[in-house]
């Protein structure tokens, strides 16, 4: 388990009235960005190894991801950023196993796919209908699993914790969560995000603005935590092994 202890000035222009709304939709874009970036820093690279598409053998440079969002290979290209495309990272650590990692990303508008995946030597598909490709023995998908996720984002969570509304078995009760560099604590009970998680995954969802960690442990407990585009904590949630869940997705009235 990973548990552990636990005002716009009077007389203003008429138009400066909108000012709080398109600041706030500024900083949402801002945040949005971040956390693309964020996750893209952790997937960037080139993934090739011996590749085909339906008419036989492609290229085996495969396919490129920058850390910009540009996902490029022979005949076939996306923007990951441009085109809002829902982006998620897995790290995976079993009993006795190498780590292993892998990258989704999927056009919002465009029915187009690109998965990177590290396990049984490391494997990537991409494109859409005709231009859609596959490459096998892909070394450098072994870099999606190279290190823990959630160092990369904690910046986003720390500064998040809140005071929030829990679903406890059905009663409502107010929890101080407070996300920190390493874990997190609902009340008075924490969890770790360390070497005891067996599990990380993170995902940007761009039309709702949102980052979402989660991590699972070995006895089959878990923890998923979202910022939203306005830098707050959405959704806080854990499960205990037992089954017992607390759910947090309001905050809490001052």
């Amino acid at each position: 388990s990973g548990e552990t202890a636990p005002a716009a000035a009077a007389g203003a222009d008429a138009p400066a009235a909108h000012a709080p709304a398109a600041a706030s939709t500024r900083d949402g874009a801002g945040r949005l960005a971040a956390y693309q970036k964020a996750l893209l820093g952790l997937a960037a690279g080139g993934y090739g190894g011996e590749c085909n598409n339906i008419e036989g053998p492609t290229p085996k440079d495969g396919v490129t991801v920058s850390p910009a969002g540009a996902a490029s290979a022979k005949g076939w290209s996306a923007d990951l950023v441009g085109e809002q495309a829902r982006m998620s990272l897995a790290r995976t650590v079993a009993a006795g196993a190498a780590p292993t990692g892998s990258f989704a990303a999927s056009g919002a508008d465009k029915p187009w796919q690109l998965i990177v995946n590290s396990g049984s030597g490391g494997s990537a598909m991409f494109g859409d209908g005709a231009s859609a490709a596959q490459c096998r023995n892909v070394a450098a998908a072994a870099a999606l699993a190279a290190r823990p996720l959630y160092p990369a984002v904690a910046q986003f969570f720390v500064p998040a914790g809140a005071s929030m509304q829990c679903a406890d078995g059905g009663a409502l009760r107010t929890l101080a969560i407070k996300p920190g560099p390493s874990g997190v604590a609902f009340g008075e009970r924490g969890f770790a995000f360390d070497s005891t998680a067996t599990q990380e995954t993170l995902a940007v969802e761009p039309r709702e603005g949102s980052l979402q960690y989660g991590s699972a442990y070995a006895d089959g407990s878990h923890v998923e935590l979202t910022v939203d585009a306005a830098g707050k904590l959405s959704v806080a949630t854990y499960t205990l092994k037992q089954g017992v869940a607390m759910i947090c997705s309001v905050a809490a009235k001052d």
